[in-house]
């Protein structure tokens, strides 16, 4: 963790960005639905493999930002940036390990952020990735 955050700062900006992100992928859930809906005569979809989808469609959505420039919309907003533990792009492996672990440990892994000196869940240290707070200067630079 970078700066002199306090860990339940970082936490919380954490917290606060995923509930941030899971707004707008809900709004892009709605749009996926909504679609495939119009394809299926306007019956509601029972198939289970629709699940999937959303599942897929919300690894798309955070794999892409991770992938191009390591911050979600509501990463963006809090100034957190995930990174590998080297301190470069995270890399596609390392984006499908964190969306699996996060997602089927949701609330282990989060729990365990609260509890870690680093302010790291498993997701994090699974991946061998990171979430760093992002310095003022870093902003002057661009």
């Amino acid at each position: 963790m970078q700066n002199n955050s306090s860990l339940p700062s970082f936490v919380f900006r954490r917290i606060a960005a995923f509930f941030y992100d899971s707004l707008l992928l809900i709004a892009i859930f709605f749009v996926v639905a909504s679609i495939s809906i119009a394809f299926n005569q306007g019956q509601a979809i029972e198939n289970h493999a629709f699940k999937l989808v959303l599942y897929g469609v919300g690894f798309l959505f955070f794999s892409w930002f991770w992938r191009h420039g390591g911050q979600t919309l509501g990463m963006q907003a809090w100034r957190i940036k995930v990174i590998s533990e080297s301190n470069e792009q995270i890399t596609y492996k390392q984006c499908v390990q964190r969306y699996l672990a996060g997602t089927f440990l949701f609330g282990i892994t989060l729990f365990a952020a609260v509890l870690r000196k680093s302010g790291q869940g498993f997701h994090d240290t699974w991946s061998k990735t990171k979430i760093v707070i992002k310095n003022k200067e870093l902003k002057k630079k661009r």
